[in-house]
């Protein structure tokens, strides 16, 4: 009996664990949503008052809702059987010898001028 007290014990550790693991993982996402509602609730309490607000705000929700389902419910058009598809592959150029960019001209201007107050002699 002390071995399946020991066992359950073990596997609900395991169970904390991954459960902690978990919250971690989204708590992040928890928190920026739970920011944004009381936002839109603040925004809409201001606009339309504390009456009104829980109404647009169901209202708004419900037309953003199915915005966003008939958004994930669609499909890429299927092109005509008679219309050639093509795709376009663009050439990259390698930088050659001698190409350089802005980070690496600031770079050496940084370290030239550093290396012209390096020269400068100090003054007492």
């Amino acid at each position: 009996m002390e071995v399946l007290g020991w066992l359950a014990s073990a596997l609900w550790s395991i169970a904390a664990v991954v459960l902690q693991l978990i919250w971690f993982l989204i708590s992040g996402w928890v928190s920026t949503l739970l920011q944004i509602t009381i936002l839109i609730f603040a925004i809409y309490g201001l606009k339309y008052g504390w009456r009104r607000a829980p109404f647009e705000i169901s209202r708004r929700t419900g037309s953003f809702l199915r915005f966003f389902w008939n958004w994930i419910r669609a499909r890429e058009p299927d092109a005509r059987p008679d219309v050639e598809v093509r795709e376009v592959i663009r050439e990259v150029r390698v930088r050659e010898f001698g190409d350089v960019n802005l980070s690496t001209v600031m770079s050496l201007a940084m370290l030239t001028g550093l290396a012209a107050l390096s020269t400068l002699p100090l003054s007492p």
